[in-house]
């Protein structure tokens, strides 16, 4: 299983039904949030599988399950062939991937979505470069499909990373603008003119921390020689 979700009892149990019947189960997480793995805990004690994951999604001291340590290059035996976990940083600083080589496939977590064009990159200064070499290491791999933790597969893997990448530069574009034309405006000031002072207040929070990412790369771009 890759990124199980949240931990929610019905969604739980019914993850656990599932795969009553595996002679082995392991449980392999992209990142940390918890959509992805809230519930991770809870099923891996349900079934009796070990989680397998960035540094982040460790569980704390004392949980009673088992926790191995993935980085880039780590690979996982299926019954279905092996899967690789591949570095993908951005939308969190220790994301992963998995590569599903036998078919092509890349399970992406929240580095793309399944519809829209654009997911959270905010996280942390340094961010937005780390999502485009990771966009970019994706483009490289040429897989086949991919799979996001949200939304529908994406068949055709080129277009859907161009679309995010035209996406992420366009804003950065257009927060170096706004910032041109307001030069005294905090990041929450102009996250409040880009997003037309229409953001849910539970969405403040991370719309700001988006604008400072962008605003940090741009700066750093400014400081590269050249």
């Amino acid at each position: 299983m890759i990124d199980p979700g949240p931990d929610e009892e019905n969604h739980i149990r019914a993850l656990s039904f599932a795969v009553e019947s595996a002679e082995e189960v392991r449980i392999l997480l992209t990142h940390r949030h918890s959509d992805h793995s809230g519930g991770a805990v809870r099923l891996a004690q349900l079934v009796g599988a070990p989680l397998l994951g960035p540094p982040s999604c460790r569980p704390p001291e004392g949980t009673p399950v088992s926790f191995q340590l993935l980085e880039g290059g780590s690979e996982v035996p299926t019954d279905n062939g092996m899967v690789k976990a591949v570095e993908i940083p951005g939308h969190t600083k220790d994301h992963l991937g998995f590569y599903w080589e036998a078919a092509r496939a890349l399970f992406v977590g929240d580095l793309l979505l399944g519809k829209g064009e654009t997911t959270w990159v905010g996280e942390y200064l340094g961010s937005v470069e780390d999502y485009l070499n990771s966009l970019a290491k994706v483009e490289a791999m040429n897989p086949e499909v991919l799979y996001p933790g949200h939304g529908p597969p994406a068949v055709d893997a080129a277009s859907r990373v161009r679309l995010f990448r035209r996406h992420r530069l366009e804003r950065l574009q257009e927060v170096r603008s706004i910032r041109s034309d307001n030069p005294e405006a905090d990041a929450g000031e102009l996250a409040a003119i880009i997003y037309k002072g229409e953001i849910p207040e539970k969405l403040l929070k991370a719309a700001v921390a988006s604008v400072e990412a962008a605003l940090f790369h741009l700066d750093r771009e400014t400081e590269r020689p050249g």
